[in-house]
C-alpha cells in the first residue's frame, strides 16, 4: 500500500497541470482566465502554442486566443495572416522574442486572435482550425473545444461567487 501511495505522489508530480488559471489584479481591476500552454503545430523548423484567454473587468468580456509561434532555425516568425476555415482572423502582434532559452534561445512571435463571445462558444463546441501564413512558413492547428470550454467552466464559477 506504502509502494502504490509512493508511486501515486511520483506520477501525480510528474503529470503536467492541465488546471485552467484564474487571476484577479487589483491594480487594474482585471480578472484573467487562461489555460496553460498547448502545442497544436510543430515541424522541424517551428512550433506553435496556443492559449484560450478571457478577461473580465466591470463586467465586460473579452475573449481571444494568446499565439506563440517560435521557430528552431535561424530568423523569426513573421505572420502575416490568420484563417479559420475560409474566415480570415484579426490577429495582434504582441511581441517578438527569444523563448524557451533551455538549450538555445529561439525567436518567437507571440499574439493575440481576439473572438467573439459567439465565436468563442462555437469553439468551445467544436474547436477552432487555425491556419497561419507567415513570412517564414506556415502553421496549422486545431486549438481543441476542451481548453476553450475550460475557460468558460472557469467564468461560470467565478460568477457564481
Amino acid at each position: 500500500m506504502a509502494r502504490f501511495l509512493f508511486l501515486c505522489l511520483i506520477f501525480a508530480a510528474c503529470t503536467a497541470q492541465a488546471d485552467v488559471v484564474m487571476r484577479y489584479d487589483d491594480w487594474t481591476g482585471f480578472h484573467e482566465i487562461i489555460t496553460p500552454e498547448h502545442e497544436i503545430f510543430r515541424d522541424s523548423r517551428a512550433i506553435m502554442t496556443v492559449r484560450p484567454v478571457m478577461i473580465i473587468r466591470d463586467g465586460q468580456r473579452q475573449f481571444g486566443i494568446l499565439t506563440n509561434i517560435r521557430r528552431r532555425v535561424p530568423n523569426g516568425p513573421v505572420v502575416e495572416t490568420v484563417h479559420a476555415g475560409d474566415i480570415r482572423l484579426q490577429y495582434q502582434m504582441h511581441d517578438r522574442i527569444w523563448s524557451h532559452c533551455v538549450d538555445g534561445c529561439q525567436r518567437a512571435e507571440v499574439g493575440l486572435i481576439p473572438l467573439t463571445e459567439a465565436a468563442f462558444r462555437a469553439a468551445a463546441r467544436t474547436g477552432l482550425p487555425l491556419r497561419v501564413q507567415g513570412r517564414r512558413g506556415r502553421y496549422h492547428g486545431l486549438v481543441p473545444p476542451d481548453l476553450l470550454q475550460q475557460v468558460l467552466d472557469a467564468n461560470d464559477r467565478l460568477t457564481k461567487h
